[in-house]
């Protein structure tokens, strides 16, 4: 059994009742709480969970479970959210998930989905379509390496090869080299059509 996890929401309820449900499953680990998307990203100690919510104030929408998931490719995540329609539900599985559970879901379903994700299985609605494609948006952006991501999130910024060089201690030619990778990997021609690929990951799901 896991001897910690990390629970990420804005929302103190939703931590304690998520905190309440561990509990249920593995009294004895320890239950990390974190507020906001860069507490998680921060942290490194290990952790045999996280239980994320995609609605964190400083990274929204799917982009957020991307960037844990490639923090931290062995650990099991568990989505809690609000937006329970199904297309987020198979993006989230597309993006690394191993479960989904909605926060108006009773408590019991909670501790279950914690326990079978914790057992090595997945948590999603019956008959949900787990696979939306190799070629997904969201599956592509999940093939970028951590070091690709900052260059692609740099991008985003607006800054241009030398600046994003300096920026992130790298050479000018490996810039370069990242951003070819990011265009073959997102299937994109050019810089503004990458960019527009992770503002669509972003975006808040209800929008």
């Amino acid at each position: 059994m896991i001897t910690r996890a990390i629970i990420a929401d804005d929302h103190p309820m939703c931590r304690e009742a998520a905190r309440m449900a561990l509990e249920i499953v593995a009294p004895d680990a320890e239950a990390s709480q974190a507020a906001t998307l860069r507490e998680v990203l921060d942290d490194a100690r290990p952790a045999g969970l996280v239980i994320l919510d995609l609605g964190l104030a400083d990274s929204r929408g799917i982009a957020s479970l991307i960037e844990v998931a490639r923090a931290r490719p062995s650990t099991p995540i568990l989505v809690v959210s609000g937006d329970e329609r199904p297309d987020i539900e198979a993006r989230a599985a597309a993006s690394g998930a191993k479960g989904y559970v909605g926060k108006a879901a009773p408590l019991a379903d909670l501790a279950a989905a914690i326990r079978i994700v914790l057992s090595g299985g997945t948590y999603f609605t019956p008959g949900l379509q787990l696979e939306p494609g190799a070629d997904s948006a969201d599956a592509r952006l999940a093939s970028l390496s951590p070091a690709e991501a900052r260059v692609l999130r740099a991008m985003r910024d607006g800054g241009l090869n030398k600046q994003i060089a300096y920026e992130l201690g790298l050479s000018e030619i490996t810039v370069k080299q990242h951003v070819k990778a990011i265009l073959r990997k997102l299937a994109v021609v050019n810089r503004t059509q990458a960019v527009l690929l992770l503002h669509d990951a972003a975006r808040d799901p209800k929008e």
